[in-house]
């Protein structure tokens, strides 16, 4: 089976971050990042295996529905990408700086 890419779009930093433990928890896959538009809109990328990736996109969708907070505003699984979409290429130093954005969560 092979790779995949998901995303998902929500309304707000609160709601990417319930999406993206949502994701991670749902199946085995690699929350890839969070990338805001600065119009409040907020995409989660995950990344692993075809099915993997469904199931978890799955998951969030059917539970964000039912969340009266949460915004779902689209959704959407690439399975196999072509080999030059190279997310973690392109992530690059973001995911450095996510990573840093975040760290007060450990608080």
């Amino acid at each position: 089976m092979g790779q995949a890419i998901g995303v998902i779009e929500t309304s707000g930093m609160p709601a990417a971050l319930v999406t993206a433990d949502l994701l991670g928890k749902a199946a085995n896959v690699r929350v890839i990042g969070l990338e805001n538009t600065n119009a409040g809109r907020i995409s989660v990328l995950i990344q692993g295996h075809t099915g993997d990736v469904q199931a978890a996109i799955a998951t969030a969708v059917e539970t964000l529905k039912h969340h009266p907070s949460m915004t779902l505003l689209g959704h959407h699984v690439i399975p196999c990408p072509d080999g030059q979409v190279n997310m973690r290429q392109w992530w690059g130093d973001r995911q450095t700086a996510l990573q840093d954005s975040v760290e007060w969560l450990d608080d």
